[in-house]
């Protein structure tokens, strides 16, 4: 089974990873690595890696679609984690490998952006990558209120196309809860 878990940047998708190939023995595929490889190994890069995330998940979807049809044919566990999943991709992927995949996204559409700022904050040592710690309290109030935006966005598309997804709100309380979802369907 590949699983996918996407969403928007900050909902506390590589916390929930890290937490999954531990206890469920999955391997972790990170589209931002894919993203990295295809930028760092051109002389001169196709890839803007500061393009906006619909932007970079365009360019990465015809390299995302051979990596799962390469993994599904492993007949493994596979864990992709990332944002780069459009939810017209998606709808695809669910389309062509019914069965063989499952998918969960992570939003905060109603997060309160200073809130979601100051919890970014009091998050940032335990993160892989706190790409936004240099910023600001305005401009990192800022990014979370653009975020929450994407989040609102995002979950107008997935309700039209019907995929699943979880407002998160505690990420370390709803832990059980998203890998249920995730797991499960």
């Amino acid at each position: 089974m590949i699983y996918i878990l996407t969403g928007v940047a900050k909902a506390g998708k590589s916390f929930v990873s890290k937490q999954l190939i531990k206890s469920h023995h999955l391997q972790l595929i990170q589209t931002d690595h894919i993203m990295m490889m295809l930028h760092k190994g051109e002389k001169v890069p196709k890839i803007d890696i500061h393009a906006s995330d619909a932007t970079v998940s365009l360019f990465l979807e015809p390299y995302v679609r051979g990596l799962i049809e390469t993994l599904i044919d492993q007949k493994g566990d596979f864990l992709i984690e990332g944002v780069h999943f459009l939810p017209s991709f998606v709808k695809q992927l669910l389309t062509l490998y019914h069965g063989q995949i499952r998918v969960l996204y992570l939003l905060y559409e109603h997060a309160n952006p200073t809130d979601k700022a100051m919890e970014l904050i009091s998050h940032v040592d335990h993160m892989d990558n706190p790409w936004f710690s240099d910023l600001n309290q305005e401009d990192l109030v800022s990014l979370c209120s653009y975020l929450i935006s994407e989040s609102k966005r995002l979950g107008d598309d997935l309700r039209k196309l019907n995929i699943p997804y979880l407002e998160i709100f505690d990420i370390k309380k709803q832990m059980p809860d998203v890998i249920k979802h995730l797991l499960n369907g």
